[in-house]
């Protein structure tokens, strides 16, 4: 990545190294939108905060007294759950289709813009966007709808 796309999207201050890793192979090869940018540092949060509950969790154990004196399952297992849950739809969320994309492929803006005029010139015939760049190919792997 060169040094002026790093200056368009910084990462956010304070991400860890599993989130940074996150922001930084998801802004690379694409131009994200401003809300999109959102989504992505919410997403990169959640991380954040998984890596922070997975480490609690294996310094308490998976097993706790409940309210009674009785065995229950920690309450970090279900948080943990939920926010990989969360991540994944919001994952799902920003590598979502356009309105005038095919399923599952994302145009960057200039390649939006290249389809609008050769649809506006050669009224509509077909158009064959270039393969979009393999973002997130681990997490679409590890998230494909078992979450």
């Amino acid at each position: 990545m060169s040094e002026s796309d790093q200056n368009d999207h910084p990462a956010p201050a304070g991400l860890g190294e599993r989130a940074l890793a996150l922001w930084v192979g998801t802004v690379e090869g694409l131009e994200l939108e401003p809300g999109e940018l959102v989504l992505l540092e919410s997403a990169c949060r959640l991380v954040d905060q998984i890596d922070a509950m997975q480490a609690a969790l294996e310094e308490q154990g998976p097993v706790v007294k409940g309210s009674r004196g009785q065995v229950a399952a920690s309450p970090l297992l279900r948080e943990i759950r939920a926010h990989d849950l969360a991540v994944t739809r919001i994952l799902r969320t920003l590598m979502a289709a356009m309105p005038d994309e095919e399923e599952g492929k994302r145009l960057s803006p200039s390649d939006r813009g290249r389809k609008a005029a050769l649809a506006r010139w050669h009224g509509g015939r077909a158009y064959t966007a270039p393969a979009p760049p393999p973002v997130l190919d681990d997490y679409r792997r590890a998230f494909n709808g078992s979450a």
